[in-house]
């Protein structure tokens, strides 16, 4: 399944989730970054081969008070290799002892739920 990439505000967006998850930080004024990458697993040499580092980036880090309060991630469908990711990114959290939730807002209903959660932190 191959989802089109959406343009508008001169970004690129993964998905139509994605952007309209986008516009209801913006209207809500909530402040965040879009598309931050994680490092999950540093690269390594492995029998003299060198094995590439594995990344996650997530659509958005939500701040509150220039504090780092939530993660959330826009998903339609999630890929099983994406599973793995996000629970390594929770690993990640844990072990530097910034445990912010995250959140995987699947449709836009959810969406508007997620704004409602966001606001309360």
């Amino acid at each position: 399944m191959r989802i089109k990439k959406q343009y508008k505000y001169g970004l690129k967006f993964d998905s139509k989730l994605e952007l309209y998850f986008y516009d209801l930080l913006k209207e809500n004024k909530i402040k965040f970054d879009f598309q931050v990458p994680y490092e999950l697993m540093p690269s390594f040499k492995y029998d003299g081969k060198i094995v590439r580092k594995c990344t996650l980036t997530i659509d958005f880090l939500i701040y509150k008070k220039n504090s780092e309060v939530a993660i959330v991630d826009t998903k339609g469908f999630q890929r099983p290799e994406n599973a793995l990711r996000f629970k390594m990114l929770k690993y990640l959290l844990f072990t530097t002892k910034k445990q912010l939730p995250v959140y995987l807002p699947k449709n836009q209903k959810e969406c508007i739920g997620m704004i409602e959660i966001l606001k309360k932190l």
